[in-house]
């Protein structure tokens, strides 16, 4: 396969290329203020050269062709270092006047292009070389950054003017055909250069916006991902407190029990003092079959805020254990305060007087409590507790119902 040498723009929108254009003319200006600085000192040196060999020469100062074409030169290049700096003092601008502005930059740059060919068709009668336009071209194709129609466009005038005046100006037609010869070589070399430089240009620009979007896209996207996580974590949070917290009365359910007091487990090695309340409604499937499953819920969310409000410990947890059942955890609690709480909580549910004709014990909504205490440290123990706990809930059924009763002790109650 034979290579193919090309220039082939990079893809990009109308909107990219008109950011690039605009980039090149930013990057275009710094180097005509560093240009223009150069040619300044260059032609001060050389004005001052052409004064002193005029003033040994002849002994007398005389205007000559060359000062007037290096003060000229030196006028236009102040002029424009004083022209960018006025526009560069603008906060903001309109297109108009940007374009205008491109334009006037584009006019000086090609000034100087010309004021080369011009030197360089005044050097035909003293030296014979082409030297001054080929170095204009060579600083113009390298230091000006455009596309190949600016580019071009740039060109026009300055070889027209020298292609047209190098007849008139250098009588050898040998001279004048090496002079063709040799600046069609070296133009074509310089357009190949300013061709190479704004291709690079344009890649790296081009490659910098490509990273600039996808790095504000990737932003975008964990910012959107950071705010997708939190609404998860929300979510999750939700769920998790949906697998824990008992729809109906609001407080945790068995699950919710088991994960908590492994929790307080898991936070020690040592041997944590355990009390376990066992709590059931007194004849509730008899309330549930007379006054119906909505009555039922009321009272089973009743008795659960009841309960709730008689605790006001953190190393405590109320849960409902599965219909009308409640647990209650209690860690590092005296005994004394135990049966004071239980008897409380039964007195509470007692109080809000809920009508109960069909129940075996009174006409209101009771309940019945069995608890057990003991030091655990691990799930096994915890279970055995609280098999010690169902077992005083059962005697305290047996014993007549509305009533405590502690694990391998009985405290009786009306």
């Amino acid at each position: 396969m034979k290579p193919k040498f090309a220039f082939v723009s990079p893809p990009a929108s109308d909107e990219q290329k008109q950011l690039l254009e605009k980039h090149l003319f930013t990057e275009n200006i710094q180097r005509c203020k560093l240009f223009a600085r150069i040619v300044i000192l260059f032609e001060a040196i050389l004005i001052i050269m052409n004064v002193s060999s005029t003033l040994t020469n002849q002994g007398t100062f005389a205007f000559n062709t060359y000062f007037v074409l290096y003060l000229l030169l030196l006028v236009m290049s102040t002029f424009m270092l004083a022209y960018i700096r006025r526009f560069e003092k603008k906060t903001s601008y309109t297109e108009r006047q940007y374009q205008r502005f491109k334009l006037g930059l584009l006019s000086l740059v090609n000034f100087f292009l010309v004021w080369g060919a011009v030197v360089t068709l005044v050097d035909q009668k003293e030296y014979g070389h082409v030297m001054a336009f080929a170095v204009n071209f060579m600083c113009v194709s390298v230091l000006f950054h455009a596309s190949n129609r600016t580019i071009l466009k740039l060109y026009i005038l300055p070889l027209t003017v020298l292609l047209i005046g190098l007849p008139f100006f250098q009588p050898s037609n040998a001279i004048l055909m090496g002079h063709y010869i040799n600046l069609s070589v070296f133009l074509f070399f310089c357009w190949l250069a300013s061709r190479m430089l704004y291709r690079s240009d344009a890649t790296n620009f081009f490659t910098k916006l490509l990273l600039t979007e996808t790095n504000q896209s990737l932003a975008s996207k964990m910012e959107e991902n950071k705010k997708i996580n939190q609404e998860l974590a929300k979510v999750n949070e939700q769920l998790k407190k949906l697998t824990i917290i008992d729809e109906l009365t609001t407080i945790p359910n068995r699950r919710g029990f088991q994960q908590y007091i492994r929790e307080r487990l898991n936070h020690t090695t040592d041997n944590l003092k355990l009390t376990l309340m066992m709590i059931d409604i007194d004849a509730f499937k008899l309330f549930n079959d007379h006054y119906g499953h909505l009555e039922g819920d009321h009272v089973i969310k009743s008795v659960a805020q009841s309960i709730q409000n008689c605790l006001h410990s953190s190393s405590s947890i109320t849960a409902r254990f599965g219909g009308e059942e409640f647990v209650i955890a209690l860690f590092e609690w005296r005994d004394e305060e135990i049966d004071q709480l239980a008897e409380h909580i039964r007195e509470a549910v007692f109080d809000m007087k809920i009508r109960h004709d069909y129940s075996p014990v009174t006409n209101h909504v009771t309940i019945s409590i069995g608890h057990a205490t003991g030091y655990v440290n691990n799930q096994i123990e915890v279970k055995l507790l609280m098999e010690q706990a169902d077992q005083a809930l059962y005697q305290s059924k047996a014993n007549g119902r509305n009533r405590v009763e502690g694990f391998a002790s009985q405290i009786t109650m009306r």
